[in-house]
């Protein structure tokens, strides 16, 4: 989804656009197109290198919303908390790596529908060779 759409659809669920949520926003939007798995703490410490006076609670609100409103997913990992995209796909984690990966598996999601489960996150813990 776009940013642009995003905004709209947060508007019309009755969020003002801050310039906290664009920052927030444009961040995440920017490491999940180029198919990163931030953490929280990567999301903070990028906004707070534009605004550095922004708050650990304000950043987790609006991770929230967007995640409330379906843009993100969030999972948990080594006891750090990652986002993701929320469109279906396998996400491998790494134990051996402290590593995330992303991998289409077209297969396993059309078998999930088909039993009526339309999958937001799959994940696996695998040990990951070199790579």
């Amino acid at each position: 989804m776009e940013t642009s759409q995003m905004i709209q659809v947060l508007r019309d669920r009755g969020y003002r656009v801050t310039p906290q949520r664009m920052e927030v926003i444009n961040i995440v939007m920017e490491k999940l197109r180029r198919r990163e798995h931030p953490t929280f703490n990567d999301i903070l410490n990028e906004v707070r290198q534009k605004m550095p006076t922004i708050s650990t609670s304000t950043v987790y609100s609006i991770l929230q919303i967007l995640e409330e409103s379906g843009y993100v997913v969030s999972f948990e990992h080594n006891g750090r908390t990652y986002y993701d995209s929320a469109m279906p796909h396998l996400n491998i984690l790494c134990i051996n790596k402290n590593k995330v990966l992303d991998v289409e598996v077209d297969e396993v999601v059309e078998a999930l529908k088909r039993r009526g489960i339309t999958p937001v996150a799959i994940t696996v813990k695998a040990v990951c060779k070199d790579q």
